[in-house]
């Protein structure tokens, strides 16, 4: 879909990170109480990125006292373009898009960035941040970043130096970045940013300061809809924040028109099961390993919707297991709940309520077991078609009573 990015004056102004602790940082900072490095925590899609991003423009800010978004500051302006020389930002990159030569493909990682703050590349779930070519370190490497916090700032106060999934650190470009974490540079300011600490070293760790992130609160997704998805009406967007589970990055795809096809499709699939017919898991796993969607799920007919790049199938794949799963714990809350059950996606109630009449709870809870077990396999590289035929094979096997 196509966001209103540019047209809302709030979000040219600022990034929509969780403002309480970017308000927390700033005035630590502003008293000087600069040195350790920062490590966000939190999961997909809770504003570690867009926090981090809004703290860089802040302390960078030119004209703090005057600058808004009627009269948006030189430095402020270039920050939220990703163009400021003093603001780094890194993350993920596949083989090749590390390199210098790569800088186009880069700039559109930020233009996207640009038009959707919660952007997350494909590449980002199966690839790494790496370390760089010594003599010339492309603009995602740990290298760069080193000799970017070595320069003085050139136009801001501080260089600040932002390492998205950091958790996704290789360990070469992790042992090269600890000397920096330890001892960072003058006016420099670092923030990691990480799912989890189960990916990173101890010694990294120890370097931070440590800040948790929970996911965000049903009515703050809500208004961060109402910026970046103006044009969509209020009742599909408040179904798209209750339905994303805190992740802002999920509650903007539930709004996009390929992640509006995948739900129809698998609630077709769904119906399927719970009616007890089979044919369907083979067609979807047909469907999902090609990367394209049936004709029936595509307003236009057949022929729209193609992905080819792997990162594009394993992301489409994921989706379909996601909404499934969610299909599963609705059909779930509907019988444990009975007459007290409030459905999270209206226009799915009849279908599982349907289901819930035909599905034995513990059998559900197997089958959501399943979904999770089939999403690690796809994480792990499997065959897309072939973890999904499996696993629907499976559901249809064991959901019924």
């Amino acid at each position: 879909m196509s966001f209103a990015a540019w047209e809302n004056p709030l979000h040219t102004y600022r990034f929509l990170g969780r403002q309480d602790l970017a308000d927390r940082i700033t005035r630590i900072l502003a008293r000087g109480q600069d040195g350790q490095p920062y490590l966000l925590v939190g999961p997909e899609g809770c504003g570690k990125e867009t926090t981090a991003l809004e703290i860089a423009r802040r302390v960078n800010c030119s004209q703090p006292d005057s600058c808004s978004a009627e009269a948006l500051c030189e430095s402020c302006l270039k920050a939220v373009t990703f163009q400021h020389p003093d603001i780094r930002w890194i993350g993920p990159a596949p083989a090749g898009l590390e390199d210098a030569a790569k800088s186009d493909q880069v700039r559109e990682v930020f233009n996207q960035k640009i038009a959707n703050p919660f952007y997350q590349p494909d590449h980002a779930a199966s690839s790494q941040v790496l370390i760089g070519n010594p003599d010339h370190p492309g603009p995602l490497t740990i290298r760069s970043l080193i000799h970017f916090l070595r320069r003085q700032a050139f136009q801001g106060r501080w260089k600040v130096a932002i390492v998205s999934d950091a958790q996704r650190m290789n360990a070469a470009a992790a042992n090269a970045f600890l000397k920096t974490l330890e001892e960072p540079p003058q006016a420099s300011l670092i923030f990691m940013l990480s799912t989890s600490t189960a990916g990173l070293l101890p010694t990294i760790i120890s370097r931070c300061q440590k800040q948790v992130l929970e996911p965000y609160p049903e009515a703050e997704l809500e208004e961060i809809l109402s910026v970046l998805a103006a044009e969509v009406d209020p009742a599909t967007r408040a179904e798209a924040a209750r339905l994303a589970d805190g992740n802002a990055r999920k509650a903007l795809a539930l709004l996009d028109g390929e992640t509006r096809a995948v739900r129809g499709w698998v609630e077709q699939v769904f119906a399927s099961l719970a009616d007890g017919l089979s044919g369907q898991g083979q067609i979807a796993a047909e469907h999902l390993q090609a990367g394209t969607l049936p004709p029936a799920a595509v307003p236009d007919g057949a022929g729209k919707g193609q992905v080819t790049d792997l990162a594009a199938r394993r992301r489409r794949a994921l989706l379909f297991y996601e909404t499934l799963e969610m299909l599963l714990s609705e059909t779930i809350a509907c019988r444990e709940r009975s007459d007290g059950w409030k459905p999270r996606a209206a226009g799915a109630a009849p279908l599982v309520r349907r289901a819930a009449a035909a599905m034995d709870t513990d059998r559900l809870l197997t089958g959501i077991a399943r979904i999770e077990q089939a999403k690690h396999e796809i994480g792990g590289n499997l065959n897309i078609g072939l973890v999904t035929a499996v696993m629907l094979q499976d559901l249809g096997d064991h959901d019924r009573t």
